[in-house]
Order: C-alpha cells, then structure tokens, then sequence
C-alpha cells in the first residue's frame, strides 16, 4: 500500500511540476530568495566554503582558487559566489546558464554582500564594485554571466581557458550530461579541474522528505511523458564517472554527502534502477576529477 500510494503521489508531483514550468518557466532551484538577503548571503558563501574545502580534500592542502580562472555551471539567481570568489583570490569568475535569473537582483543584496565579504577577508573589495556594475550591463571581463539557450560554453569563453570548475546542484539538471562533460573538456586547460555538488534526489518538497528515491520508481517512458526542461535527469554516480572518463578525465572519485540510512526508503524502482552499481542508497554526492593532458 505504501508503494501503491508514494508512486501515486509522485506522479502527482510530477504533473504539478510540469504544469508549474508550462505556466512560469523555470525557477532557480536556489532554495532562499535573493530577497531575503541575510540567509542568501550566508548560502553564497557557504557554497563557496565548502568548494573550497571539497577542492582542498581531493587536490591537497594548498589547492586554492588564487590566480585561477574559475567556470561555474549554473550559477543560479545572483552573483554573490562570483564576487566572493574573486575577494578569495580568483583571477576571473565566469558562469553559464540557459535562464537569466539574476536581472531582479537589488543593489541592495550585493552592497550588504560586499560589506559582509570585506568582515570576512579583512581585505578592501573597491574593486569590485565596477565589475559588478561591468557584469550587470553585460560587460563583465572578470565577472562574467553568459546566458545561452544552447549552453554553448566553448563560444562563450573559449577553448583551453578554465582552471577550475564548480557546480552546486546543477548537474542533475542538465538534459545532455554528456554533451556538457564534452564542451567542458574542450574550454578547460589540462590538468584543469571540476568540483561539483550532485543532487540525486526527488526535487519536490513534500515527496522529497518521505520517499527521496520517488524519480527512480517511473519507467522511461513515463518519465519521458512528463518531462520538462530542468526536470532531474536520474542520471547515476556511475553514469557520471563513465562519462568523464570516457572524454579523458582521470583521477574521478565520487562522495557520498548524504546517504539514507533505512534501507526502506530506498523504495521500489523501476527496472532501469535495480542493479546494485546504482548505489540508490546514495541522496547527493561531491564529484571531482582532473581533466588528462591528451584531451582536446
């Protein structure tokens, strides 16, 4: 019975949030609002802190972001980790995404932002202001945000010119994996590398909270019917790895950040999702590989 009715609820949801996109577009997985600018800022800087400390624990101690030309794939609704960022010593911060979701963003949010980074580092952040008001007019050269439906990030800041890659939460969105980790390849330098926070669970609230798994029980086909840009594309850890591998990135390893722990909750998945390699039992990961000098 509980089977019967989490499938039937997650297909609800699942409705629900294709209709919600239909009606509004997409909407920033962030999970605080820009306008509320205490807790946004307090997230932007702790992403940012626990990149770095992702970096630190897969590169070693003295891996930073100083000097280095960083990408973000899908920044999200504002500019606060590019600016944080750079205050940390970052050479240049560029982000791509296929939604122009920072436009709204109030002064008001970065000048509280930009007080509060100043605390932290102890360090003057004048230089910043102009490429913030550079990036708001699309003029950015060390911060930049480049919005393309194609997600084209060769074009959009060259081959061979990234050092280091972050993510939060936006690889399970991506409709082309495979497509990304190519174009990717082709804009990092070698030796260049990725940091990236994976989010494999269910996204809606409710559903998400009592059965995390809810988006493996459905058939491709299913899935496919209900489909809309930004849906989780139920890509696994495994997939990932192949992936990158397969266009030269080595030293991959994946960490499991957040697990469940009664094994009832993993539920009952569709055939697709049944092979142990898996690892349903894993809700988000930190994922982190170097891109090989013989890639192109």
């Amino acid at each position: 019975m509980r089977n019967a009715f989490l499938y039937a609820a997650g297909l609800g949801f699942l409705t629900l949030a294709k209709a919600k996109h239909t009606l509004q577009g997409y909407v920033s997985p962030k999970p605080i609002s820009s306008a509320d600018t205490e807790r946004c800022i307090a997230y932007d800087l702790k992403v940012v802190d626990e990149w770095l400390a992702h970096l630190k624990a897969y590169a070693g101690p003295a891996a930073s972001v100083q000097n280095q030309r960083v990408l973000e794939l899908g920044p999200g609704s504002d500019l606060g980790v590019g600016l944080y960022l750079l205050a940390r010593g970052a050479a240049s911060y560029g982000a791509c995404d296929v939604n122009d979701l920072m436009s709204r963003v109030p002064d008001s949010f970065y000048q509280a932002l930009l007080t509060q980074v100043r605390a932290l580092q102890g360090t003057q952040t004048a230089e910043l202001e102009p490429e913030l008001e550079r990036a708001r007019r699309n003029q950015g050269s060390r911060l930049r945000l480049v919005v393309r439906k194609d997600f084209d990030l060769v074009s959009a800041f060259g081959a061979g010119s990234i050092d280091l890659v972050f993510s939060q939460a936006a690889f399970e969105h991506f409709d082309d994996v495979e497509r990304t980790v190519e174009q990717l390849t082709r804009v990092c330098k070698p030796g260049a590398k990725i940091v990236a926070e994976i989010d494999l669970k269910t996204h809606s609230r409710w559903i998400r909270d009592h059965d995390p798994n809810n988006i493996y029980r459905y058939s491709n086909a299913i899935y496919r019917a209900l489909w809309f840009r930004g849906i989780p594309n139920r890509v696994r850890p495994y997939e990932y790895r192949a992936i990158f591998e397969a266009h030269g990135w080595t030293n991959v390893r994946i960490t499991p950040l957040e697990r469940i722990s009664d094994r009832r909750q993993l539920g009952s998945v569709s055939r697709r999702f049944r092979d142990p390699r898996n690892e349903l039992e894993f809700l988000s990961i930190v994922f982190c590989a170097t891109k090989g000098s013989a890639t192109a």
